[in-house]
């Protein structure tokens, strides 16, 4: 073929391309775009997956060709698919859970939960489940002995329902595997008695080794699970999950992942804490992960738990906790260790999640990070901080020079209580985005149940009622579990805001969350979810307007 005639060809090929007519358009919409160029729009087009154009009805129906799909979303709000930030799913015990009162706070107490244990094992079977909430996870009484008196043969696991707390007895520890020499794994711990003996509890890296031992991954099962959390997170208009890959390997959740057949996308932040021989081991689990993954999953991390909750009152605090005057909780991994976990990732090219909730915990890793490289070389790593509890007003412009992005959980947020006393720290929210710390949004719930609905989140940042004046403006909020989410999975520039070139992850809403009274916004729905421009759950009053004559 002549040059010329090949040189015409290709203008007229590649013409065809730049000015095709998009696949969808959706029109009649009130798009918030969570772009500050343009953070309003009627109208978007879509083709091959990303938004081609964001504009008025106008021309965004000029647009539209004789085989474009046009939607008309009567007026509702329309924002960029809704990003899970951080959440558990697969958490199973050995066997279905006994009902305990008081259960989420603050559970049964100790005599309650001896008394449903000992109930249970009048009855035949095996393993004998719970989950537990605050005062049994704080009752220091010898709990393998106590479970041994009420069930002695039959193996107990009682598991606080927010993780990093299990109890067992004597028949668990044998049905498991551990003996009386086991050594306490990188980031946890075995309770032992005064004489050394183990007495029944299993804290940090070591509690999650009793349920996986005793009902250990499969990925068949764990894409049930999968599948419903994603059905679920669809009709929110969840379009991205960061999973948290508590318990499990990543070859087994990422063969689950290939079974189950989700359209959200997934980020898997790889688990460090409790299950890797050493610091190194957990980036050798990465490595070693499948490098064929399903469509639309990456990998990420590790993550490491650096402290626990005050929940158990393990997170290490400045101040004491209440009643316990000795007591400030305690760090999961030594200085020699932290430094090991800090330095590896400055070298690697992955990004470093990690748990830190006391504030003490947080100003030891916050000084370690500055002792071993310049704000300049963490900026570029991004690390998150899961739940940044510990951060307070006099270490937000430290996190804001060494790059800190926070994801926090407002699920987490206490009541307004008269017992709570005044130098009892809150949760930084407002004053981290003024400080200029990202901060992104996630449930970190261990199901994906209806903890983790995004509109409830989004009621408790923007209400805050313990701590108003750190509370979220609702389109803080929605940013947060949008374009600041994408931002905390390093995903900025491909998801996250309603623009030309962005992936068309879309969420229509059946009412407008920055506008209705905020008891109403739990009840919010998806009545349109879109991931990459394709359909994933649709349920609206609305009518398909067709295309244009």
């Amino acid at each position: 073929m002549h040059f010329k005639h090949f040189a015409a060809l290709a203008i007229a090929v590649l013409g065809q391309v730049a000015f095709a007519a998009p696949q969808l358009v959706i029109v009649n919409a009130n798009v918030f775009t969570a772009n500050p160029v343009r953070p309003r729009a009627e109208a978007v087009a879509i083709e091959d997956g990303r938004f081609s154009a964001v504009g008025d009805n106008a021309e965004i129906r000029a647009m539209a060709g004789p085989r474009t799909r046009i939607i008309d979303a009567g007026g509702r709000l329309a924002t960029p698919g809704l990003i899970e930030a951080h959440v558990h799913i697969g958490a199973v015990l050995p066997s279905a859970p006994l009902a305990m009162p008081g259960l989420l706070f603050p559970g049964p107490t100790a005599e309650q939960a001896l008394a449903a244990v000992a109930e249970a094992a009048r009855q035949p079977g095996d393993w004998i489940s719970a989950w537990i909430g605050t005062i049994v996870a704080r009752d220091g009484r010898n709990w393998r002995q106590a479970l041994d008196a009420v069930a002695p043969d039959r193996p107990v696991l009682l598991r606080g329902f927010w993780g990093h707390t299990a109890i067992v007895n004597s028949a668990a520890l044998k049905r498991i595997g551990i003996a009386e020499d086991v050594q306490n794994p990188i980031g946890g711990w075995w309770g032992r008695d005064a004489d050394g003996r183990l007495n029944g509890r299993a804290d940090e890296g070591a509690s999650p080794i009793p349920e996986t031992r005793a009902t250990p991954p499969e990925p068949v099962k764990l894409a049930g699970h999968f599948r419903a959390a994603a059905q679920r997170y669809a009709r929110w208009g969840v379009t991205s999950i960061h999973l948290m890959n508590s318990g499990k390997s990543l070859e087994v959740t990422v063969d689950a992942l290939a079974v189950a057949q989700t359209p959200q996308k997934w980020t898997v932040y790889s688990w460090a804490t409790g299950t890797v021989p050493s610091i190194a081991g957990a980036w050798a689990a990465i490595d070693a992960a499948p490098q064929k993954l399903p469509p639309r999953v990456r990998i990420d991390g590790p993550k490491w738990m650096l402290d626990g909750t005050p929940l158990e009152q393990n997170a290490l605090k400045r101040e004491p906790y209440a009643g316990r005057p000795e007591w400030r909780g305690r760090s999961n991994h030594s200085d020699e260790q932290l430094r090991e976990i800090l330095q590896t990732a400055l070298g690697r090219p992955e990004q470093l999640a990690i748990h830190v909730v006391g504030d003490a915990e947080m100003d030891r890793v916050f000084a370690m990070m500055e002792t071993l490289a310049a704000p300049s070389a963490w900026t570029g790593k991004r690390v998150r901080i899961e739940h940044g509890d510990g951060i307070r007003a006099d270490t937000l412009v430290q996190a804001a020079r060494l790059g800190i992005v926070v994801t926090q959980n407002p699920t987490h947020f206490p009541p307004p209580s008269a017992s709570r006393r005044p130098q009892d720290p809150h949760s930084l929210l407002r004053s981290l985005l003024a400080s200029g710390v990202p901060l992104a949004l996630g449930s970190d719930s261990v199901v994906g149940g209806n903890e983790a609905n995004p509109f409830l989140n989004i009621m408790l940042a923007s209400s805050y009622a313990a701590s108003p004046g750190e509370a979220l403006s609702r389109e803080q909020a929605l940013l947060a579990y949008t374009a600041g989410a994408a931002f905390a999975e390093r995903q900025e520039r491909n998801k996250g805001r309603v623009m030309p070139g962005m992936a068309a992850d879309l969420a229509v809403l059946s009412q407008d969350i920055l506008t209705v009274p905020s008891q109403a916004l739990p009840a919010t729905t998806s009545v349109l979810t879109l991931v990459d421009g394709k359909i994933v759950f649709e349920a609206w009053p609305m009518a398909d307007a067709g295309s244009p004559k």
